[in-house]
């Protein structure tokens, strides 16, 4: 009897131990985020809210069996909406990883300690992965090894431990801009050169035998894994390109004289004529004159340069888009070197967008709310689907099939399905629910609730 008192003391206390530490971090982290608060960008958070509301949707269907394509990842070749939702997240993962190592250097942090908070939230994130792959993903029967938060983790570790790399070299901000997004092209040109020569086919493909031969069954049902091994260290490609674009968005203002040049202006002086028109061009094609015009590039204000840089980057990728695609097919498995720059074309744009009207114009209805979302996602993405397998658990009898369905398969068929048709009531009934859940989360934006690694 008292060795059983014992044990239970002993275990009473470790959780307490574990409670008072956990109590600690979110206390520390919280301070340390109010603190810094204005280091946080809002059209990040705004974007992540974005596509957490749009995973809230794909998640949230009403017939399985009858989603539409654009909710469903791609077999193989091709994309869908669904596709570019992973790589979204990783690119605003790298976007933030410059403020995140930012904040707890200016909170006088060393390097070591950065570190292990890094490696911690990769451990925790990999370990919510595995829990989310066991209780939702496909099947309760098994454990697949790989998935969504697991990629993540690998990621952000791969793209954190590069990025304080650079920074322990001292190399500048703008230089680690160029420097992560050619060795973003980089990773995504091997792997889709790997990806091409390895069988272009699903089946024969070294990505697809990689995850056989090493994971064997603890995998995607599907045969090609959208986030299998192989596909993990190719989607790097991703959190690098993210780090370059939040090394933009963390530009400063460089002071730089404006170099002047006096042109002739022959023609406006002396009239038009050939050798005066000749003066006139050399005046401007000129090494003086060239160097003249780039430095305007200065005198701008530092939020329009973010702006210029991003619009040049999202030219840059869409252009090398459109070079790939010819020759390496747009696969979202494998993050294909074309799917990876189409991504980042389409996130440049929606970047631009979003930091014009949330950071610059600083537009206030909506932003706080899906910035709230966008702090929560984890919460959030967890919340819904958790509810959605226990409304699934909910049986009610068809009134049109006089079976007994599923909660969301009964709404959608005995309400949605006679007005909007087989093709189109999977999609109504998830924006039904997100439009429900969207109202409901709005306490996370009165009460200013925050929990997230």
């Amino acid at each position: 009897m008292e060795d059983k008192i014992t044990f239970n003391d002993k275990a009473r206390y470790q959780l307490r131990r574990l409670y008072e530490v956990i109590r600690s971090y979110v206390i520390e982290k919280k301070n340390i985020d109010r603190k810094f608060h204005y280091m946080r960008v809002r059209s990040i958070d705004v974007l992540r809210g974005i596509l957490t509301i749009l995973v809230m949707m794909i998640i949230s269907q009403g017939l399985e069996d009858s989603v539409s394509k654009n909710f469903i990842i791609s077999e193989w070749d091709g994309v869908t909406l669904a596709d570019v939702v992973l790589p979204f997240f990783i690119l605003i993962m790298g976007a933030s990883i410059p403020f995140y190592i930012k904040k707890y250097h200016e909170n006088r942090n060393k390097i070591s300690l950065i570190i292990k908070k890094s490696l911690i939230r990769a451990l925790l994130l990999l370990l919510l992965g595995l829990i989310f792959s066991i209780l939702f993903l496909e099947s309760d029967k098994y454990v697949r090894i790989t998935g969504p938060l697991q990629l993540l983790a690998i990621n952000y570790i791969m793209s954190i431990l590069a990025y304080m790399i650079f920074l322990k070299l001292r190399v500048k901000n703008n230089v680690i801009t160029y420097v992560f997004a050619i060795i973003g092209v980089l990773i995504a040109m091997i792997f889709s050169i790997i990806f091409i020569n390895g069988g272009r086919e699903a089946a024969t493909n070294i990505f697809v035998r990689t995850d056989i031969s090493l994971i064997g069954e603890y995998k995607s049902l599907s045969l090609a894994d959208p986030e299998g091994i192989m596909a993990i260290f190719s989607s790097i490609s991703l959190g690098f390109l993210g780090i370059s674009f939040g090394c933009i968005l963390n530009k400063k203002h460089i002071d730089k004289k404006y170099v002047g040049y006096r042109r002739p202006m022959k023609i406006r002086n002396d009239g038009f004529s050939k050798e005066n028109l000749l003066v006139d061009i050399k005046s401007w094609i000129n090494y003086k004159s060239i160097k003249s015009l780039l430095s305007n590039y200065y005198r701008f204000n530092n939020e329009v340069k973010k702006v210029i840089h991003l619009l040049m980057f999202s030219l840059i990728y869409l252009v090398l888009f459109f070079v790939t695609k010819y020759w390496i097919p747009v696969n979202r498995n494998v993050f294909s070197i074309s799917f990876v720059m189409i991504d980042c074309f389409y996130f440049s744009m929606m970047l631009v967008v979003a930091y014009v009207m949330c950071d610059i114009v600083k537009l206030r209805f909506g932003v706080n709310y899906l910035g709230n979302i966008g702090k929560n996602t984890i919460l959030v993405i967890f919340i819904v689907q958790i509810v959605h397998k226990l409304l699934s658990m909910i049986k009610i009898k068809s009134i049109f099939t006089g079976t007994w369905l599923p909660f969301n398969n009964w709404f959608t068929t005995d309400f949605i399905l006679p007005i909007f048709g087989i093709e189109f009531s999977s999609t109504v009934y998830s924006v039904f629910i997100t439009v429900i859940w969207i109202l409901l989360f709005n306490l996370l934006d009165r009460y200013d609730i925050k929990v997230n690694l």
